[in-house]
């Protein structure tokens, strides 16, 4: 489906703008991201914490240096990509 074609999307250029912190492997965080309608990040914050400090703030960073985000052709599915959350799980 597109809404699965776009979070893959998503999920590929965050892995590609994170820089991850030494002794972080394992780790895995929810984050939440407020997108406006071209995809620009507005907004990221951690949902659910990994429980290390650097990693979440390392997600943090790499959501915004993935700006803009891929966002979907389908007029309906731009509305539910506006406020995303997802696992950044780069295991």
């Amino acid at each position: 489906s597109e809404q699965a074609r776009v979070m893959g999307l998503i999920q590929e250029k965050v892995n590609r703008n994170w820089l991850r912190p030494p002794g972080t492997e394992g780790l895995k965080c929810t984050v939440r991201v407020r997108l406006g309608t071209s995809g620009s990040v507005l907004l990221v914050s951690i949902e659910e914490s990994s429980g290390n400090v650097a990693f979440d703030r390392s997600v943090e960073a790499a959501v915004r240096k993935a700006d803009p985000l891929p966002m979907p052709q389908s007029q309906a599915l731009i509305a539910r990509f506006r406020d995303l959350t997802f696992i950044f799980d780069p295991s």
